[in-house]
């Protein structure tokens, strides 16, 4: 993939970046209140209600918020993305896989502008952000990028195809955000549910990444390399499928 490349998936993402405020009063902090509105939602609930109890919650529940949002934006944009510019697809020459990579980068800008907010509340609140542990933010990033990459382009070209995916994927986003303590603490999983941390990516990568921001402490290097390794594969499986499947998108659209 060459510089041309690149270009265009940025050129891609920030237009489509641009285009969401566009019409919007508050415009850009619509990409921070969002995940702040509901983190606060949540926070009332579970400790009015639910009595979930953890150090620092707040941050707890917002970085996972802020995590998970990245994941189902990324992944959904992605998979829809093709049929979005399907004008674009049948009219222009290109190499598609970009406009699947404008999308997630697209959701990228958002959580970069959400952790930095997430870093000045917590400073704010006297809770320390820097720290040696941030090292092992950019391997958890990284994590949580290929997962959401490689699960968009396996899930594209087949959204093309049969439009059943994507309203699919929706419910199934819907199901793995309550089968991963993101508003909970997963100590409070039953024996016999345990498997969700186990068997769950997200879980394992939203886990890393309050550890290295919120508590500053560093995750465990063989599990993050296990993690490292299914994110990855996710990705090489996807880009494999997306490949297969290129050169018939144009007949499906």
């Amino acid at each position: 993939m060459d510089r041309r490349f690149w270009h265009l998936v940025v050129q891609f993402a920030l237009k489509d970046f641009k285009i969401r405020y566009t019409h919007s009063v508050l415009g850009y902090a619509w990409s921070v209140l969002h995940p702040l509105v509901f983190s606060i939602v949540y926070y009332f609930v579970c400790k009015t209600f639910l009595h979930f109890d953890a150090a620092n919650f707040p941050g707890y529940l917002l970085l996972g918020m802020m995590l998970w949002a990245f994941f189902s934006e990324g992944s959904g944009n992605g998979i829809g993305s093709l049929l979005a510019r399907s004008s674009v697809i049948s009219k222009v020459p290109l190499q598609r896989e970009a406009i699947v990579y404008a999308a997630i980068l697209n959701a990228l800008i958002t959580l970069a502008i959400n952790l930095v907010i997430l870093g000045v509340l917590l400073t704010l609140a006297g809770e320390r952000v820097i720290g040696w542990s941030l090292a092992t933010l950019p391997v958890t990033l990284l994590e949580l990028i290929l997962l959401t990459t490689g699960i968009a382009l396996l899930l594209a070209p087949l959204h093309v195809r049969y439009h059943d995916v994507g309203y699919l994927w929706s419910v199934l986003l819907q199901i793995g955000f309550w089968m991963t303590p993101i508003i909970y603490v997963d100590k409070t999983i039953p024996a016999r549910l345990q498997w969700m941390i186990v068997y769950n990516p997200m879980t394992r990568i939203i886990t890393q990444g309050r550890e290295a921001i919120v508590y500053q402490t560093f995750s465990d290097p063989k599990a993050m390399l296990h993690t490292f390794l299914i994110a990855g594969t996710v990705m090489l499986f996807g880009s494999w499928v997306f490949r297969r499947m290129q050169p018939r998108l144009v007949e499906y659209l």
